[in-house]
């Protein structure tokens, strides 16, 4: 499904863009496009002024399944808003500087690992 995000945003798009985007190795970036291949979501193509490198587009099946996904995210989002709009402002700078010192802290154990 982020593959599919992947290459719907930044279309057309190729196997190394993805796997950069996405930070994973262009090996399952090869084998995830295969499998989209397979099942009709994606095309591969061309550009006019690069025959060497093949690129990523969705397909009319592809596109659908994108759109349903950034719908999804559209509806999970509007319903976390909701959610926070029963709180105070002062409430969510205290959550926000919270969870960001948590991130820190966590990204410094990371580090030292």
């Amino acid at each position: 499904m982020h593959v599919i995000d992947c290459i719907g945003n930044h279309e057309p798009i190729n196997s190394t863009a993805i796997a950069e985007k996405m930070e994973l190795s262009k090996a399952s970036i090869t084998k995830i496009g295969s499998k989209l291949l397979e099942d009709g979501l994606v095309k591969r193509s061309q550009l006019k002024e690069n025959k060497k490198e093949i690129y990523f587009r969705l397909t009319p099946k592809g596109k659908k399944i994108f759109d349903l996904h950034q719908k999804m995210h559209q509806i999970e989002a509007d319903r976390f808003y909701r959610f926070l709009s029963k709180y105070a402002e002062s409430d969510l700078v205290v959550v926000r500087n919270f969870l960001q010192d948590l991130g820190t802290k966590l990204e410094h154990r990371l580090e030292e690992q």
